[in-house]
Formats: structure tokens, sequence, C-alpha cells
């Protein structure tokens, strides 16, 4: 499995080169230690319950009761109970910042524990609920019977499948919202008709040459064009992100920049801007003096002439352009092109491609596609997660081949029986089907709507820092339930071909 993804992986990345397969001697060992340690868990409870049968109800022929499921409804309470109380501390940011991811994937992991505690209690009506579709047939009526016959055996079975798809669901969540809330934001405030970019693959982002912008102000139809340098450097000793800007005031239009202490329309060879979070974490004002260490050269000292109101989308200090010739780049990494009342962004764009041959690794495009070239990350991340979902629908098929298998063998009898009155073998093989399929419906459902839960929440507390979109992915949540259902299907293969061969007079005598 880990070299089919590695090659889907490197197909995905545009054929990328694959080394060959290695396997590490910590990969086997950490494989081995923890499936020994999983066992042995799983094992506990089924051996303290096995050690505790009397030794004359063993000799004896007695049918082993339901157990009432109120003290694992109990028990589920109070799990999913700390579990929503982790994640609400984690996403509060209150947990410290060296404890806030650990609280956050804590509270998830207990979440989902307290909902498969819980998910007995919710079996038997939901599954008996789902069964109803199929239940205009015979074999339907059994189907649906037999899934909720056993609700602990139904909800652990369709455990491994919700909690799959419960992750991607919330990952799906968050992932879109954010792209939703990047868009509109980048809509919002980026006042640009062309911006020249490229995608940065490595340590060092494309850049361009600076007389570019030159050639672009003088094509027709243009207003202004404005070119961004980056630099890392260090500001009174702390390393921070520094950019310079070749028109402030085409800066302070592009991107809707507001004043919030002092001057923000001109900066000369000494002066220095800053967003104004920024300022009050330094505790810095208009007037203050900094040293600026670039990459290159000596320190120099910048007075900040301006603070400028904070936004998601840009921030940081901002440098004369004078302070480019110490950049490690000292070359535009990004370029805004206004045009002039009535320009179309297609007439100019041609152009401005033209001059740009010499630096494949940037190119132009409107407003729209730069912003969906800078949201597509996401798309790449959550098609790696739904290649993952593959695994864990894998896990799910098995658990319930094994689930439907127990459960033939143990109604041996019963199939023989039903065979014997009438039940075919097309009906039998339907019956075991329905079965199977309402459980993992059962299984994606509750998935959907823990995975929807979980990532709406994470997004909601995420709102004061851009997140403010809240997308649900309805057609992913459709197509996982009628994915969980063609698993169902090829799930039941084995066990309702083994069920349907059945020898009905030795089914029958089987004790």
């Amino acid at each position: 499995m880990g070299a089919l993804l590695a090659y889907v992986f490197g197909t995905v990345a545009g054929g990328l080169e694959m080394a060959s397969v290695g396997v590490p001697a910590a990969a086997v060992i950490s494989s081995f230690v923890v499936g020994l340690l999983v066992t042995v868990v799983a094992a506990v409870l089924p051996a303290l319950r096995a050690s505790r049968i009397p030794p004359v109800a063993a000799m004896q022929e007695v049918a082993t009761p339901d157990r009432p499921l109120t003290k694992v409804t109990v028990w589920g309470a109070v799990v999913g109970t700390a579990g929503g109380a982790l994640l609400a501390l984690g996403l509060s940011g209150r947990a410290g910042d060296d404890w806030t991811l650990w609280t956050i994937l804590g509270g998830v992991l207990v979440t989902f524990i307290g909902v498969a505690l819980l998910t007995p209690l919710v079996s038997k009506p939901v599954v008996s609920l789902l069964g109803r579709i199929f239940s205009w047939s015979v074999p339907g009526k059994l189907g649906r019977l037999n899934s909720g016959r056993n609700p602990r055996r139904t909800a652990i079975t369709a455990a491994a499948l919700m909690v799959g798809i419960a992750l991607v669901t919330g990952v799906t969540v968050l992932l879109d919202s954010a792209k939703s809330s990047i868009t509109k934001l980048a809509e919002d405030t980026i006042n640009a008709d062309l911006v020249i970019s490229g995608v940065q693959s490595g340590p060092r982002p494309p850049s361009f040459d600076p007389a570019v912008l030159d050639e672009v102000r003088s094509i027709p139809g243009v207003r202004a064009a404005t070119g961004i340098y980056s630099d890392l450097g260090t500001v009174d000793g702390e390393k921070k992100y520094l950019t310079a800007v070749t028109d402030i005031a085409a800066l302070k239009e592009v991107y809707r920049a507001e004043p919030s202490a002092g001057s923000i329309d001109t900066l000369g060879a000494d002066q220095m801007l800053v967003d104004s979070k920024t300022a009050a974490d330094m505790g810095l004002s208009v007037g203050s003096r900094l040293t600026v260490q670039l990459s290159r050269g000596d320190a120099h000292a910048y007075t900040l002439s301006g603070i400028y109101k904070e936004s998601d989308l840009y921030g940081g200090f901002v440098m004369p352009v004078q302070a480019t010739r110490d950049f490690a780049i000292p070359q535009p990494t990004q370029g805004y092109i206004q045009l002039a009342s009535g320009t179309a962004a297609s007439q100019v764009e041609p152009q401005v491609d033209r001059l740009l041959a010499d630096s494949p690794e940037v190119s132009v495009a409107d407003r729209s596609k730069f912003i969906e070239q800078q949201t597509s990350g996401f798309d790449q991340i959550l098609t790696m997660i739904q290649i993952l979902l593959a695994l864990a629908i894998l896990i799910a098929v098995l658990g319930i081949v094994n689930t439907l298998a127990l459960s033939v063998l143990e109604r041996t009898r019963e199939l023989g029986l039903l065979r014997a009155i009438g039940l075919r073998r097309a009906q039998t093989m339907r019956m075991v089907t329905v079965e199977a399929v309402v459980i993992s419906m059962f299984g994606a459902i509750l998935g959907v709507v823990v995975g929807t839960g979980l990532g709406a929440a994470v997004v909601r507390a995420l709102r004061d820092d851009g997140i403010t979109e809240l997308v649900l992915p309805w057609t992913q949540m459709g197509l996982a339930v009628v994915l969980a259902a063609i698993v169902g299907v090829v799930a039941a293969i084995l066990p309702a071909i083994r069920a349907a061969r059945l020898n009905v007079l030795g089914a029958i005598a089987h004790e």
C-alpha cells in the first residue's frame, strides 16, 4: 500500500520519479509493537467476560440474553463530554502554545471514543429506519431485522467506516471553508486587474526582471504597475519577513490599506511601515527607531513613519524600494497591474505575458485566476486525504465481512429453517446483502454527521483567524453514503455465497 500511495502521489505531483521502495527497520518493529499492544487491549474485555461465565452455565444449552445498554451509554456520555471539553479548551487557545495541538488531537480522539460508545444506543432505531428502504420484499425485511438484532456488534462493525469518513468529512469541511474564506477575502481586498506571480516550489520564490514593470507601464490601458519584493531579515534582533514596494501609494490602492497611525502615503529611504497587530505586539509607535539587518549589507536604522490597519491577507514590515539592493533576491516576486477604465484584462494580458518570456517560472493572470492558483494547494491536500480514505474503506470492508461471516455461522440452523420453508438461494443472498448495506450506510451517515460537527466546530473556533465562511461539502457527503452502500454490497459477496450454499438438512440438524 505504501508503494502504491507513493506512485499515486508521484503521478498527482506531475510525473515525479519515485525512488525504490524502502522498508526501514523502525516501520517493521513499530508495526509489530503497535499490533501486539492493540490486540492485547482489544482482548481485555472479552477475556474478562469469558472468565466470568459460570461453569454450570457453560455446560448447559442456554441462550445468551442481550445485555442492557445503560452502562455503555453512561460511559459514552461521560467520555464524549470529556472529549468535547478538551476540544473546546484546545480551540479556545487557552491550553498554551505548546499544548494546543495536542489538546485538539486528544479531544478528537476522546470524542471519537465517546461517539463509539454511544453508537449501540442509536444503532437500533437508525438501522431500523434505514432498513425500511429495503423492506419491500421478504429478504429485505429479514435483512433489516438481522442488522438490528445485535446493536453492539452493529456499532463495532460500523465504527471503522464511521471513523474514516468522519475524519475525511471534517477535514473537507475545514479545507473548503478555509479556501472559500481566503477567496472571499482576496476578492474583497485585492484591487488589481492582473497579477504577476509564480508558484514557489523551493526555498527561493520565483522572481522576474524589475525592468518588466517599466515596460508594463508603457502598455496602452495600464494605469499603474507595482512590484513587491520579499526578504527574511531581523528587526531589533527578531526574525521577520520583510517586503518592499516600488510605489507605496499604488500598493495602498491595491490592498485597500487604511492608516492606523501616521502616514502611509509616502515612504522615504530611511522609513518603514508596519501593521497595527505587529506594532502592538512589539510595542511600536510612529517615530520608533528600528535596526534592520537584511540578508546582505550592514545593519541600518529606520524610522517607523506609519502604521496601517491589520489584515488577514497581508501584514508585516514594509520597506522602501531602496532597501531591495540588500535583499537576498533583489528582484520583485509579485506584480500588481491596474488598468484604466474601459480596458479589458484580456487585451493587456498577452502583452504582459510576452514581456515575461525570459522568466518562465512566473506568469500573469487576472485576479480570479490568481486567487484560484493561490488556493490550489487545498485541493491537492484534499485529494491526498481522499486517497487515504480508500485505506479506511478497505479496513471497514474487512470488518463487515468478518461480522457477516460470524453472523452466518451463528445462524446456521436459522438459515436452514428459512430455506426449508421456501427461501430461495437468491433471496438468501439478498437478505445478507441488505444486512451489510444497512450496516455500512449506518456507519457512513454517522461518520458524516460526526465529521461535519467537528469540522464546523473547528471552523467556528478559527473565525478570529480569518476563516469566516462555513462550507459543507454536500456532494462529498452524499458520495460517501453512496460509496458505503457499494461497500456493503462488496463486503456481502463471500458471506452471502456461503449462506446460499448451506446444506438445508445439515443446517437444520446443526447445533
